[in-house]
């Protein structure tokens, strides 16, 4: 699982480290996702370009910096900050500037919770700087100011490599695109991602929170674990849902007309992953998971 890579402690190379670690804008389709046009791009980068940015403090030292493409969690300590994800390139001047506010520290580590195509789009090669130099297989400790960040893989989720970061004793999980509040989540298929598996990393995450968690999801505000439990809630409801539908031979166009996701669509459908999309996810996922159970 990869996870951490180092920096040296200057200010002056959080622009580029921040660059390097996030999707490129002249990126390429991505072979093997659900067939999701373009739509989905254009109104995730619609989002991400023209949200404002908005940091929330989470506890003492702690914060999570919204509005740009994806959460990013800051931890400052004595002589430094650790981040965990990045945002997107275009606007990583706002965002790094807004860290250094907060912080007043130079950023020395990422922990990266996921590291894949975006749906739709490739990354494509790295560059060394933002290759992992620290990485684990079911989970490890980081220790940053007092607080411990105990980093978990549950199996296959969003992706094939997913991390959850429990912080104690600030009592704060970050769990990544696993969880996007109040928007339909893209299950990455191409990378491994399946709806069984992000169930199976809901329960566990459920199990090791309690009410006062802060819970910091891929995109959205910081959630509760009552938050946590409704998204769960609904994930298992519309699985079942196609379930039925595929059990009655439907074909995946005949499920998205069957609308299965209707009783959801209200709360969870106005983001950038539209309800018939979402569907195509959960139908494919599932019959892969039948077809790779025969």
């Amino acid at each position: 699982m990869e996870i951490l890579q180092n920096m040296r402690p200057s200010f002056a190379f959080i622009q580029a480290f921040l660059c390097a670690v996030v999707i490129s804008g002249t990126a390429s389709r991505a072979a093997g996702q659900v067939g999701t046009g373009e739509t989905v791009v254009q109104k995730a980068t619609e989002q991400f370009e023209s949200s404002p940015l908005k940091a929330t403090s989470l506890d003492k030292g702690i914060w999570m910096f919204s509005g740009d493409g994806r959460n990013v969690t800051a931890i400052a300590a004595e002589g430094n900050t650790l981040l965990i994800d990045s945002g997107v390139d275009s606007r990583v001047s706002e965002l790094s500037d807004a860290i250094f506010k907060a912080t007043r520290r130079p950023i020395t580590r990422l922990v990266n919770t996921h590291n894949v195509p975006f749906i739709g789009l490739r990354d494509g090669r790295y560059p060394t700087q933002a290759l992992p130099t620290v990485t684990y297989s079911i989970s490890m400790t980081l220790c940053q100011d007092g607080q411990h960040l105990t980093s978990v893989n549950y199996g296959p989720a969003h992706t094939d490599g997913d991390t959850i970061i429990y912080i104690s004793p600030a009592n704060v999980a970050v769990v990544g695109d696993i969880f996007s509040n109040h928007l339909y989540p893209i299950i990455d298929l191409a990378s491994g991602g399946s709806i069984d598996g992000m169930i199976h990393s809901l329960d566990q995450i459920l199990a090791q929170t309690d009410e006062q968690t802060k819970i910091v999801p891929g995109h959205g505000p910081v959630a509760t674990r009552s938050d946590l439990k409704d998204y769960r809630d609904m994930l298992v409801q519309v699985r079942q849902h196609i379930k039925v539908l595929i059990a009655e031979g439907k074909t995946i166009d005949e499920a998205v007309a069957a609308a299965p996701t209707k009783d959801f669509d209200a709360k969870w459908g106005d983001g950038y992953v539209p309800p018939d999309v979402f569907t195509r996810m959960v139908f494919t996922s599932l019959i892969d998971s039948r077809d790779a159970n025969r």
